[in-house]
């Protein structure tokens, strides 16, 4: 009688074959591919609204020098650069049809000045 080791298996060996193997590399790079593409779009959206914040902040410290009645309408100097900064501001006075009463726009730029971000703030202030 023979041992069951010495029997040879008729039963074919299943494993990946190579077309199998380079399918599910190439599925796995488009996929790390596709996840690398979003962290550097969030990563540049990240930038804009930092640049963003930072420039609603510098706005309301040009509003906060408006109510304080440091800018009015009749001030010469309406434009300027934030010191140690690329950004830039700009204000502009309208009258309105009330009396003494201005709309009040602040204009705040950054970056290069051929393609620049840019916000764009509103209130109304009394100079009566």
């Amino acid at each position: 009688m023979r041992s069951s080791s010495t029997f040879v298996s008729r039963t074919p060996k299943r494993g990946f074959t190579l077309i199998e193997v380079v399918v599910a590399i190439a599925i796995l790079a488009m996929g790390i591919t596709t996840i690398l593409s979003a962290f550097n779009g969030m990563q540049k959206n990240h930038q804009l609204m930092k640049r963003r914040t930072e420039a609603q902040l510098l706005a309301n410290e040009v509003l906060s020098a408006v109510r304080m009645r440091a800018l009015t309408p009749k001030t010469e100097e309406k434009e300027g650069e934030f010191e140690g900064t690329d950004y830039r501001y700009r204000v502009v006075f309208t009258e309105t049809n009330w009396e003494n009463l201005y709309q009040v726009a602040v204009f705040i730029e950054w970056g290069e000045e051929e393609n620049p971000g840019h916000i764009l703030l509103y209130t109304l202030q009394n100079y009566g």
